[in-house]
C-alpha cells in the first residue's frame, strides 16, 4: 500500500510521513513563531488535529495571536474542535510533576481520540524551555523512547530547543533522538541531519512493481548466460574446482524454472539467491536472505524439522515438488509451488540442492472460485429437480381427476343424480388445474424481465406495493397485515427478489389460511451483525411443518415438499438463497407458522 506524504509547512523540510519525531532548534521568540505558524497551519489544512504546547518563551495567547495573523478562519478550526493550545503545566505536569509513561500515554489517548472523531492524524509540538537541568535526564529519556512508540502511527511530533540553552554535548544527544534536526539562526535555516525520509513506501512500493519486470528481464538474460556458460565450460573442461563448481550452480538455477530460487549447500546454508526469493522471505518471515545464513533457521519450529527432513531427502539424491501457503507480515496468505531439486558437481555427487518456488496464489484463488460456483450450480440443479417434481406433481393430480371423471361422465347409465355431483367434481378439478396454472405462471412472470442491480429498499414502501396487489382480498376478508420495521427499515439488495419473496409469502399465508378465521400476518424486522432479520409469522392450516416437529423458537431450515404450496416456497428459497441469505422455519401453537429470513444488509 503507498503511504502519502504530510506536508510539514517547512520548507526546508518539506513532506514527511506519519510516524516523523523531528526538532527544530532556534534563537528568538520570533525564530520559535515563524516555524511554529506555517507548522500548524498545514496540519489544520489538512485536517488533522493540533496540539500546540507553550512553554517559558511564549505563551497560549501569544499562540493564538500568531494563529489568527496567518489562519483567517482560525475560529471556525476552533468550533470543530480541530486545535488545542495548552501551556507545558497543563500538559507535561498535569500530576504536578513530568511522568515519562504518562507524557506518552496522553499523546497516544489523543491520537485515538482524533481518529475517532475522523481527523487524518495528530500533529502535536512541544518546547522544552520549562525543563530545568535537575530534570533533564528524565526529559532526555522520554524524548529517546517517543520515537519508537509514534512508529507507524498517523503522529507528527516536532520538538523545539532553545540554542543559547544547551552546550555542544546536549545539541548532539538531541540531534541523534530526532529523526531530522534543523537549526534557524539569524533567520537563516541550518541542516544538521537529514534522515533518508525519500525512500517512502511511495517508492518501495513503485520497486516491488518494477520487480517482475526485471526479473523477467533478468530471466532471459540468465538464459543466454546459461548457454554461454555451457560453451565456456566445455572449452574449459581443465580449469580449477571451483570454477567448475560455479558452472554447476548457475545450470540448476538457470534450468529452474520457477521465479524465485534459492541455492544450498549441503549444510543447507545459503550460497546464492535471487532478488525476488530475498523479496518473498522479507514478506513472509520478515527477514532478507543473507548469504551463509541457515535457511531452515527462517522458519517456525513447526516447518523447520519438517522442512529439514525433506531437505535431507532431496541431499540423498531425489526432487521433492509440493504446494504451501505461507502467511505474509501483512496478514494475507500467498500459495506457493516448491521444488527442491540436488544439485550435482561434474562428478555427478550431491553438493547442495536448490529451493525454488512459483507463487500460485492467482490460481489458488481462481479454482477455489471455480470450486464455489461448481458447488452453487449443482446445488441449483438440485432445486430445479426438485420444482420440477412439485410442478409435475401439482399438474398430474387435477389432470388425473379430470380423465377419470370424464371417463365416468361417457357412461350413458350414469343416473342424472349422481351425473350432476360428478360435473361439479369434475370443475372442482378444472378449477385447481387452473389454480396451479395461475401459480406457475405468476412465478415464472416475477423470474423475468428485473434487474438483478442493487438499490435502496424500503420495507414499509416494499410491502405497500405488494399489498396494493391483494387489496381486493383483505378488503373482503378481513385480512390484516400487521407490520414492525422500527428496528431495521431498509436494506440494500435486488427489490424484485424482495418483491418475490414476500409476495410469495403472503400468497401462500392468504390461500391456506384457516376457514372461518381472518388470517393475520405480522411482519418483523432487526438487524444483527451486519444482517437483516425478518420474521414471518402467519396462521393457516399447518402445511409447512409437521405438528411437534421443531421445537418452540427452533428454525428449521426449508424443505421442499409436494403439497400444493411447494411452488410458492421453492421460489422464496431460491430468492433468499440468490441474496446470499438463508430460511428456516419454525411452528407455533394453534398451527401457526413462522418463517425466519436472514439477509446481508449489502
Amino acid at each position: 500500500m503507498t503511504q502519502t506524504l504530510r506536508p510539514t509547512g517547512i520548507d526546508v523540510i518539506g513532506d514527511i510521513p506519519w510516524g516523523t519525531h523531528f526538532c527544530h532548534f532556534y534563537e528568538t521568540k520570533q525564530d520559535l513563531i515563524s516555524v511554529l505558524v506555517p507548522y500548524f497551519k498545514a496540519g489544520l489544512e489538512n485536517n488533522e488535529y493540533c496540539i500546540w504546547i507553550t512553554s517559558g518563551h511564549t505563551t497560549v495567547e501569544e499562540a493564538l495571536t500568531a494563529l489568527k495573523g496567518s489562519v483567517p478562519n482560525l475560529d471556525q478550526y476552533f468550533e470543530r474542535g480541530s486545535i488545542e493550545i495548552l501551556s507545558h503545566r497543563d500538559w507535561y505536569l498535569r500530576a504536578g510533576h513530568f511522568e515519562l509513561g504518562n507524557a506518552i500515554q496522553s499523546i497516544l489517548d489523543r491520537l485515538r481520540i482524533a481518529l475517532q472523531q475522523n481527523f487524518e492524524g495528530l500533529r502535536l509540538n512541544g518546547d522544552e524551555a520549562w525543563v530545568d537541568r535537575r530534570k533533564w535526564h528524565d526529559f532526555i529519556e522520554y524524548e529517546g523512547a517517543l520515537t519508537p512508540a509514534i512508529l507507524g502511527k498517523r503522529l507528527i511530533i516536532s520538538c523545539d530547543y532553545q540554542l543559547a540553552k544547551h552546550d555542544a554535548a546536549d545539541l548532539l544527544d538531541i540531534a541523534a533522538l530526532h529523526e531530522c534536526a534543523v537549526a534557524k539562526r539569524k533567520g537563516e535555516w541550518e541542516v544538521l541531519e537529514v534522515p533518508q525520509l525519500k525512500k517512502t513506501k511511495a517508492q518501495l512500493n513503485l520497486e516491488k512493481k518494477l520487480l517482475e519486470q526485471r526479473v523477467a528481464d533478468k530471466t532471459e538474460e540468465l538464459l543466454l548466460i546459461n548457454e554461454e556458460v555451457k560453451i565456456e565450460r566445455t572449452k574449459r573442461e581443465n580449469t580449477v574446482l571451483s570454477l567448475n563448481r560455479s558452472q554447476s550452480n548457475l545450470k540448476t538455477i538457470f534450468d529452474t524454472a520457477d521465479i524465485a530460487f534459492i541455492l544450498l549447500d549441503s549444510n543447507l546454508h545459503i550460497l546464492l539467491f535471487n532478488a525476488i526469493a530475498s523479496y518473498w522471505s522479507e514478506l513472509s518471515f520478515g527477514a532478507l536472505l543473507k548469504e551463509g545464513a541457515y535457511f531452515p533457521g527462517l522458519f517456525n519450529e513447526e516447518r523447520k524439522q519438517s522442512l529439514v527432513n525433506m531437505m535431507n531427502e532431496v541431499l540423498s539424491g531425489q526432487s521433492l515438488n509440493y504446494e504451501t501457503n505461507y502467511y505474509m507480515q501483512d496478514g494475507s496468505t500467498e500459495w506457493f509451488r516448491v521444488s527442491i531439486d540436488p544439485v550435482r558437481d561434474i562428478k555427478d555427487q550431491v553438493i547442495g540442492l536448490c529451493y525454488s518456488a512459483t507463487n500460485i496464489t492467482q490460481g489458488k484463488l481462481i479454482e477455489s472460485a471455480h470450486n464455489r460456483v461448481n458447488g452453487q450450480l449443482a446445488q441449483r440443479n438440485k432445486d430445479l429437480e426438485k420444482f420440477a417434481y412439485i410442478v409435475s406433481h401439482n399438474l398430474r393430480s387435477p389432470l388425473a381427476n379430470m380423465i377419470g371423471l370424464a371417463k365416468m361422465l361417457k357412461q350413458d347409465s350414469m343416473p342424472a343424480s349422481e351425473r350432476g355431483e360428478l360435473e361439479a367434481f369434475l370443475f372442482q378439478s378444472i378449477e385447481n388445474l387452473d389454480d396451479v396454472v395461475h401459480d406457475l405462471n405468476r412465478i415464472l412472470q416475477l423470474d423475468t424481465d428485473h434487474s438483478l442491480k442493487k438499490e435502496k429498499v424500503i420495507l414499509p414502501e416494499l410491502v405497500n406495493e405488494v399489498e396494493t396487489r391483494f387489496q381486493a382480498l383483505t378488503k373482503h376478508d378481513s385480512i390484516k397485515i400487521i407490520t414492525d420495521f422500527t428496528k431495521a427499515n431498509e436494506i440494500f439488495s435486488v427489490k424484485s427478489n424482495l418483491h418475490s419473496i414476500f409476495y410469495n409469502l403472503i400468497a401462500n399465508s392468504i390461500i391456506y389460511r384457516q376457514l372461518g378465521r381472518p388470517p393475520v400476518i405480522e411482519i418483523r424486522s432487526e438487524s444483527q451483525q451486519g444482517k437483516l432479520i425478518i420474521y414471518f409469522k402467519d396462521y393457516g392450516k399447518d402445511n409447512y411443518l409437521k405438528k411437534g416437529k421443531t421445537k418452540d423458537k427452533s428454525y428449521e431450515k426449508i424443505g421442499l415438499n409436494t403439497q400444493t404450496n411447494g411452488i410458492g416456497l421453492h421460489t422464496v428459497k431460491s430468492k433468499v438463497e440468490a441474496l446470499g441469505g438463508s430460511i428456516g422455519v419454525s411452528a407455533l401453537p394453534k398451527n401457526g407458522t413462522e418463517f425466519r429470513i436472514e439477509l446481508p444488509l449489502q
